[in-house]
């Protein structure tokens, strides 16, 4: 699929941005940013020092004006503890990296003379639906969704787009600590109605979607792919 634009993927060394970068790099040109070394191929892989001031250099110094641009951020980091044991180092952590990197990326492509933005942040059923233990995690995708709906509504009149992406639990390298046993697994599966944990390739369709002509009157939008748990209690005698 060729989507006639730049596309710039940061955070691409997490396992739910592989199955987009794969199903893109082919006919597209994108630019994959990563802190870890990258061996995609037929994508222009860039390591970064940190996701500070070397992200914000980096985007400054990009040639982007009057072009077509998408950008996905799957930067993202998760800790899973009650508020009263949450430090206030790890709070602030939470938060630079799941809400400042796209307020980063943001504020300096932003200042660029695109032709056309697309960009897609990532949230989290958290957000929006109470889970015990999730509000570090559950702060900074609320704070993503309020930033994403707020850029909609003041750069639409340029014809940008922004929406987000909430998923639930996605299994991952990173979610392996929860779902890595048999019981975490069932209890997992047994908060959606659907009884399943979500994989990358779930996610893909829908950025897929975002991302092509199909979605051009879709803005400010929060898309939740959580099996239902965002706004379904399924817990009923079957």
């Amino acid at each position: 699929m060729n989507l006639n634009r730049k596309i710039i993927i940061f955070g691409a060394s997490s396992d739910i941005a592989k199955p987009i970068i794969s199903k893109l790099s082919k006919d597209n040109e994108l630019i994959c940013i990563s802190r870890s070394e990258l061996l995609y191929e037929n994508t222009k892989n860039i390591t970064l020092e940190n996701y500070n001031e070397s992200l914000i250099d980096l985007i400054s110094n990009m040639e982007l004006d009057n072009e077509k641009v998408s950008v996905i951020n799957f930067i993202g980091s998760m800790i899973l503890k009650p508020l009263h044991l949450l430090k206030e180092n790890e709070m602030l952590e939470i938060m630079d990296v799941n809400f400042m990197t796209n307020y980063r990326i943001l504020s300096q492509i932003l200042k660029k003379n695109l032709s056309d933005l697309n960009y897609i942040a990532f949230s989290s059923v958290a957000a929006n639906y109470g889970l015990a233990n999730h509000e570090a995690i559950a702060s900074a995708k609320a704070a993503n969704e309020g930033l994403i709906r707020s850029c909609a509504s003041s750069y639409g009149h340029k014809s940008y787009k922004f929406n987000c992406i909430a998923p639930s639990l996605i299994e991952t390298k990173l979610t392996s600590r929860i779902v890595g046993t048999e019981a975490g697994r069932k209890a997992v599966e047994n908060m959606n109605p659907l009884k399943k944990i979500g994989s990358p390739e779930d996610l893909s369709e829908c950025i897929t979607w975002l991302l092509s002509d199909n979605s051009n009157f879709v803005t400010g939008q929060t898309i939740n792919i959580g099996g239902g748990l965002n706004n379904i209690n399924s817990r009923i005698v079957q």
